[in-house]
């Protein structure tokens, strides 16, 4: 169809006039709203460094508690070290050897045994630390790092239990209810006693040596003192049984026992004291 020139168009419609201050509706689709998520919660990597300082050093800290709790419980009932600190034990122990000593079993010894015990009748001179040291002795006394009475403590050979009658000539001869002792742990060259004594045994205590007899001041020449050189089995701290440093040294400190294998039991192991007045 051809258009003529005199042809007018319609013009498209317009949209509505609005009046001034009338709002006007807009179509256009908005985007879907969803409610704000949930900020997540700071990790350990998130952590200021002060508050990861302060986390590591709370975590330590229960460490080491529970680690001296533990040792504490350890040294306690089952067992400790002790330091040689003379040769009154040569050549079984030297001086510096240190000893593993089983606490659990400090009443159930044998003669033989090699023995840990508190110093009954001050047998001992020595003198405890004071400023300092004392405190740090104390402290850790407390935690079971050092024994009690550290410093107080010797360490012998058990040759007399309980009514035994322990009898030395000092020529050398030993013998332990009627039967002679042949000890090959005393140090060489050294006589068996040179001291001449002849005891029996209280109920509850026990007679001890050195192993090197010549320079042990033990239950030999302690007869004048209130236990009349008897040891108080309460007084017993446990068993030697093994020199566990220096590493050269390491080995078992077993078989005393052996000696007295042929030793019978006592005859009469009833009313004597330490005291010797028969109550």
């Amino acid at each position: 169809m051809t258009l003529s020139s005199h042809e007018v168009l319609p013009e498209p419609d317009r949209p509505a006039q609005s009046d001034p201050g009338e709002s006007v509706a807009v179509s256009e689709d908005l985007p879907p709203s969803y409610p704000p998520a949930r900020r997540p919660q700071p990790g350990p990597a998130d952590e200021q460094p002060e508050a990861a300082r302060k986390r590591l050093r709370g975590s330590t800290f229960l460490v080491v508690i529970l680690a001296l709790v533990v040792t504490a419980l350890f040294k306690s009932f089952v067992l400790q070290w002790f330091e040689i600190p003379s040769s009154s034990m040569e050549d079984t122990l030297t001086v510096g050897d240190r000893v593993a000593v089983t606490m659990y079993d400090s009443t159930d010894i044998s003669r033989g045994d090699i023995v840990v015990f508190r110093d009954p009748d001050n047998w001992l001179t020595v003198t405890d630390p004071t400023g300092l040291r004392g405190v740090a002795r104390d402290t850790l006394i407390l935690m079971r790092l050092l024994p009690e009475d550290s410093g107080h403590h010797l360490i012998k050979r058990v040759i007399g239990m309980p009514g035994d009658h322990v009898v030395s000539d000092g020529q050398g001869s030993l013998s332990v209810n009627g039967v002679e002792l042949a000890e090959t742990y005393v140090k060489e060259g050294v006589s068996a006693s040179t001291i001449a004594f002849d005891v029996t045994v209280p109920q509850g205590y026990v007679w001890v040596m050195g192993d090197n007899r010549s320079n042990s001041a033990d239950s030999r020449y302690h007869q004048d003192d209130a236990h009349h050189g008897f040891v108080p089995l309460s007084d017993v701290v446990g068993v030697a049984k093994a020199i566990v440093w220096p590493a050269g040294r390491w080995g078992s400190l077993g078989g005393g026992e052996d000696v007295f294998s042929a030793v019978p039991a006592p005859a009469d192991s009833t009313s004597q004291t330490a005291g010797g007045d028969g109550e």
